[in-house]
């Protein structure tokens, strides 16, 4: 029995909503698969309130068994008093339809709001009224009365995402529920192949169903009735323009007799696949004018925007300068909006009902810097935040990542009243991520400050929509209703989509939660891929698939729950354990271990909860001595600045027999045989050095074996319940060294466990298994912002076959992004590789930032052999906007010369490069050389 909500859940709180001496009763619109309720249409019905009958009484058959009839001819004059008391009529339906019919604070509450979309769902008498400002408010109101009273749930498109209930009997108490959206417009960019593996039809249901708006192309001919009826249940008019502005209005076949209409670049008239027009042209105005307001005229949406490039693309002939500047000053901010401010206006002065956007984005979407350009109260505003960090909610005061952004559509809003966000959340490089949760914060805000609509650039091919289809659920739930709890909407959710198995998936969900927001690094269009780090906490991946394992036992025989939590295996599988693994597997390409520069302070005090610690990368890789992966897991993660390394140590304890041992007391004593952790650094061209730390903070420390030095290091350590937590400050002053941009250290750890199950009750593991004092084995770590990829060549890829067939490369395997001529790999044990040269040539590509200032290469190679090593860059300056001329040798910097020994030697060269300078770093040998690692970092001058 479904009673308002659920199955036997009975919804007293609608109850109480309802008007003080309005008539409280129950209305039983199904009895025991039977059912006398009648939906009473409009005789004349639009799609929208058409589909709202259909829907209603398709849910109302799929939950209880029973054909409630559809009628167009009203019951008032049909229905016998006295004969049938359970008799209900359901009146889906527009107010301009119902006006008559409906109670006066329907009529009047509807005619009060603002919002199209709204809707009021009432109970008087023998009817329940569904009714709509417009026809869309009518259906939204039915979805909503399918959802929030019958208890059925939309979750994601297609079959496995609808949860309905089934009862024989459905009674409903008294309703009194006025709604409206809380954005105004809501939508999902998406196309085909983003949408998969579901149909594009399936998810445009499902955006209707959840009270979102689509629209369909203006380019699509020959649609059917039926195509245009449903299109039309979008609740969004055909769209235009955009990108394609000004390829509809001033195409390019224009350029052969009107050459004026395009960019003035370099001293001509240009014509590319994204240029720009002449955009103080008076012609080009006129034309852009003439199409906008001939599109507008049947009521499409357009977007007056430009071409998605670089500034390099847009006229810089004198008007447009002149255009474009404000006191003295030119901004391609100016330029744009006092185009796109001058065809809103001029087309608006035609057609006052034209549905107008315009887009604040890339180039263009700085403020203008005059005062006097201004938009029409009509036209909607379009904020793009690209590079917008999506693992921090935009008004974040702690983050700082995104402060530019916050202020700019603060800004935009004064500017345009109706400014809504086009966010990207599905191409931030995060599959199978839990952002629902700062997503529900940033809508909170956004309806604090007004934003008009919402857009998502769901366009990721991933698949971003099925495997985070718990972000845009939470998107429709609060863009309609923003004071909705994001918790409570994941519990609902879970508990309809999970069943019996409901109990492990929370926990599972719950944990890939802890997991997201505890990785390194930002979320943003472009960025890292943070999901990679996702398992690099010790028993992660295991704790998962434990609760999937746990999942899958409880669903029994239910085909359709195993196919839910198959799937979630499945995006598990794909995203996070194949990220973890190509994560372990490049070590971070050039830096085998990760370091990175102390941001904000640090207290020593053996927790691991400041920033610098959390966006750390952490050391991964541990195994056995004999290659096994090791029963405790380690984590440890690296910073440093000018005079201290940090090292943060989590020493993982879940598998312990007994208690801790930790048996020395005095420095420099017997550490070794307690649990313990070993710390090892090697500067530059010098010995190592030696740190022994057990779970009480007693340390051995040594320069090689001598105890004697004192490296003045301070260690703080905390015992928890499955974890001991090291934290160390290592001076670097004792070593007599430095720490510079450049450096390449070698790194290692060594971790004892003495508390295992006997008879194995001790354990040794390290990264690569490598033992505790052979530094050649040592991992690399560089100092500095590197800008060589796989300098350590532990990175490998299949062999060009060009490069095979011309003898330039030899071998099956080369290190990847890496070229050359007479070269092969030498492979090692412990991805301790080599490239070896004969009389040959090794090459491979600087990632150089490309700014105004000038810059600093710094790097080393560490080789060996006969014969002269020679090194040197072959670079070109390429200012943004040049990119059409391609990469060029045109210049050639001589970074060094030296003459090889027998013994493995550090060749340190420096080459300053000129503002906008990048290129090649070219290796070649006289003879036979052997070329361990490069390490090449940039910085400013």
């Amino acid at each position: 029995m479904i009673r308002a909500y659920g199955i036997s859940v009975v919804m007293a709180s609608f109850a109480s909503l309802a008007v003080a001496g309005a008539v409280q009763r129950e209305y039983t619109l199904v009895n025991d698969g039977k059912s006398d309720a009648v939906i009473q249409m409009n005789p004349r019905p639009t799609a929208p309130e058409f589909r709202a009958a259909v829907e209603l009484q398709d849910y109302m058959k799929r939950i209880s068994g029973a054909v409630l009839k559809r009628s167009t001819y009203p019951a008032v004059h049909s229905r016998v008093v006295g004969d049938n008391a359970e008799f209900v009529e359901i009146l889906p339906a527009s107010l301009e339809y119902a006006r008559l019919l409906v109670p006066e604070s329907v009529r009047e509450r509807l005619t009060q709001s603002s919002s199209d979309d709204a809707f009021y769902i009432k109970t008087e008498g023998y009817r329940i009224f569904i009714v709509g400002k417009t026809p869309i408010g009518a259906l939204y109101g039915t979805y909503t009365f399918i959802e929030k009273y019958l208890g059925v749930r939309w979750l994601h498109p297609g079959v496995d995402g609808e949860y309905c209930p089934t009862a024989k009997t459905i009674t409903i108490a008294a309703i009194d529920d006025f709604q409206e959206p809380a954005v105004a417009r809501r939508y999902l960019n998406c196309y085909e192949k983003s949408v998969e593996p579901w149909t594009l039809e399936e998810v445009r249901t499902w955006q209707m169903r959840r009270k979102m708006n689509f629209n369909s192309r203006y380019q699509y001919p020959n649609r059917s009735r039926e195509h245009l009826d449903f299109y039309a249940c979008g609740n969004d008019p055909v769209f235009g323009g955009g990108h394609g502005t000004f390829e509809a209005s001033v195409p390019q076949k224009e350029f052969a007799l009107h050459p004026e209409y395009f960019p003035w670049r370099d001293g001509k008239r240009i014509c590319e696949e994204r240029s720009q027009r002449c955009l103080a042209n008076p012609e080009v105005q006129r034309r852009v004018i003439a199409f906008v307001t001939e599109m507008t005229a049947y009521g499409a949406r357009f977007s007056v925007s430009f071409h998605d490039s670089s500034f390099k693309n847009w006229c810089q002939c004198a008007d447009c300068i002149k255009m474009g500047t404000y006191n003295g000053t030119f901004t391609g901010a100016n330029l744009a909006h006092r185009f796109t401010s001058l065809v809103s206006a001029a087309v608006l002065a035609k057609n006052p009902d034209a549905a107008l956007d315009v887009d604040m984005y890339n180039v263009f979407r700085d403020l203008p810097t005059d005062p006097g350009i201004r938009y029409d109260n009509r036209v909607r505003g379009l904020y793009c935040p690209h590079q917008r960090c999506y693992i921090h909610r935009l008004e974040d005061p702690n983050s700082g990542c995104n402060t530019k952004f916050l202020n700019q559509i603060l800004e935009w809003r004064k500017l345009i009243p109706k400014c809504g966000i086009y966010d990207y959340y599905s191409v931030a490089h995060s599959p199978y991520a839990p952002m629902e949760y700062i997503l529900a914060q940033d809508i909170k805000f956004y309806k604090q400050i007004g934003l008009d609509n919402w857009n998502e650039d769901a366009c990721n091919t991933s698949p971003m929509m099925a495997s985070n289809w718990q972000l845009y659920y939470v998107a429709a739930a609060m863009l309609w209703d923003a004071s909705a709890d994001v918790n409570d909407l994941m519990t609902e959710a879970y508990n309809a989509y999970y069943g019996k198995a409901r109990e492990p998936m929370k926990q599972y969900h719950l944990y890939r939660r802890e997991l997201w927001e505890g990785a390194p690094g930002h979320v943003a269009y472009g960025g890292p891929d943070r999901i990679n780090h996702c398992l690099t906490v010790d028993g992660a991946e295991k704790r998962l698939t434990g609760y999937l394992d746990e999942a899958d036992r409880l669903a029994g025989g239910d085909a359709a729950l195993k196919r839910r939590i198959a799937t979630d295996r499945g995006y598990l599988t794909r995203f996070w354990i194949a990220g973890a693994a190509k994560l372990k597997g490049l070590k971070s390409g050039q830096n085998d271990i990760p370091v990175s520069r102390r941001q904000g302070t640090l207290s020593l005090d053996g927790v691991l909860d400041e920033e610098a610690w959390r966006q750390a990368q952490p050391v991964t890789g541990f195994l056995t001595p004999e290659g096994a992966e090791p029963t405790e897991q380690t984590r440890i993660k690296v910073l440093y600045d000018d005079e201290h390394w940090y090292v943060g140590i989590e020493a993982m304890t879940e598998h312990a027999w007994s208690a801790l041992k930790s048996e020395a007391k005095e420095r420099d004593g017997d550490v070794c045989y307690d649990d313990s952790v070993e710390i090892l650094l090697a500067p530059p061209e010098s010995e190592y050095y030696h740190w022994i730390i057990n779970s009480a903070g007693v340390f051995y420390d040594a320069r090689r074996r001598d105890p004697a030095f004192d490296s003045q290091a301070e260690i703080k350590t905390r015992v928890l319940k499955d974890r001991y937590v090291i934290e160390a400050r290592i001076p670097v002053k004792p070593m007599g060294v430095k720490i510079q941009d450049g450096q390449v250290w070698r790194i290692h750890f060594w971790r004892n466990c003495t508390n295992l199950q006997p008879p194995k009750a001790t354990e040794s593991s390290a990264p690569d298994g490598t033992g505790p004092h052979n530094v050649i084995l040592f991992r690399q770590a560089v100092v500095g912002t590197p800008v060589l990829l796989n300098g350590s060549f532990s990175e490998l890829a299949d062999t060009p076959p060009e490069a095979l067939a011309k003898g330039n490369l030899s071998g099956a395997r080369f290190p990847a992004r890496w070229g050359g001529n007479n070269a092969r790999l030498i492979q090692g044990t412990h991805n301790k590789n080599q490239v070896e040269l004969r009389n040959g040539l090794l090459y491979g590509f600087l990632n150089v930032p490309l700014t105004e200032k000038a810059g600093r290469l710094i790097g080393t190679a560490h080789a060996s052999g006969s014969g002269k090593l020679d090194a040197w860059i072959s670079s070109c300056i390429r200012k943004p906007g040049d990119d059409k001329l391609g990469f060029g040798h045109e210049i050639r910097h001589v970074a060094g010369s030296w003459t090889l020994q027998e013994k493995s030697s550090a060749l340190t060269f420096t080459v300053d490069l000129a503002p906008y300078e990048a290129g090649y770093l070219y290796l070649g040998a006289s003879d036979n050389a052997l070329i361990e690692s490069v390490a090449v970092t940039h910085t400013t001058r």
